[in-house]
């Protein structure tokens, strides 16, 4: 499993990404001030405005980080010597352990309720942590290519990347996200994933 992220060289900064990380899933994206951020990290507003000039920027940052803090920044160095398989499985458990968690499921919540009222929400959540989660294994697929451990065009690279992501997004996801089902055992996410990966890997042709 790739390390957590290093903690950062600005010590205020990341006291201010956790507090905002804090009072935007407590309070939702509109609620949340940056009186009320710098007031949750103990920092004054000028503290705050020098790092993050709005709240929008702020929103982004705190996306941006908890993808990195679970894992999802990775290079295609990282997994240089497994087999596709076994890269594959790592990839997904650190996919589910995001994905599937409760922060990340409460954020899915709080901007599917805004995206009407505040289409930015959307937006910055989508180019902030989605889409940053694409590039990022989209990168390995495509190097997974060059070196021939996927028989794919490298043209389909980022719509195979997608697709994998996907996988993870069925009905286990969508029982969490709905309040359906409480957390998913550590063994029976390891199984998912495995199976994930096998049918991804195998297809699903007529044999």
């Amino acid at each position: 499993m790739i390390e957590a992220a290093a903690r950062r060289e600005d010590p205020k900064e990341e006291i201010i990404l956790s507090a905002a990380k804090t009072a935007f899933l407590e309070h939702g994206y509109a609620a949340t001030s940056m009186d009320l951020v710098a007031q949750t990290a103990h920092v004054s507003k000028t503290t705050l405005y020098a790092r993050f000039p709005s709240k929008e920027s702020l929103f982004a940052a705190a996306i941006a980080a908890e993808c990195e803090r679970r894992g999802l920044s990775f290079s295609p160095a990282h997994f240089a010597d497994l087999s596709i398989e076994e890269a594959l499985r790592r990839i997904g458990a650190i996919l589910v352990d995001l994905l599937w968690s409760p922060e990340a499921l409460r954020m899915e919540q709080i901007v599917t309720g805004e995206a009407n009222r505040f289409p930015e929400v959307a937006e910055i959540f989508f180019r902030s942590g989605p889409c940053r989660v694409m590039e990022t294994i989209t990168a390995y697929f495509i190097d997974a290519v060059a070196k021939g451990k996927l028989e794919i065009p490298a043209e389909e690279a980022e719509f195979a990347a997608t697709q994998f992501i996907t996988s993870f997004k069925g009905k286990l996801y969508c029982e969490l996200l709905m309040g359906v089902r409480g957390t998913v055992p550590a063994e029976d996410r390891k199984s998912f994933v495995a199976r994930a990966v096998d049918l991804f890997l195998k297809g699903a042709g007529a044999r």
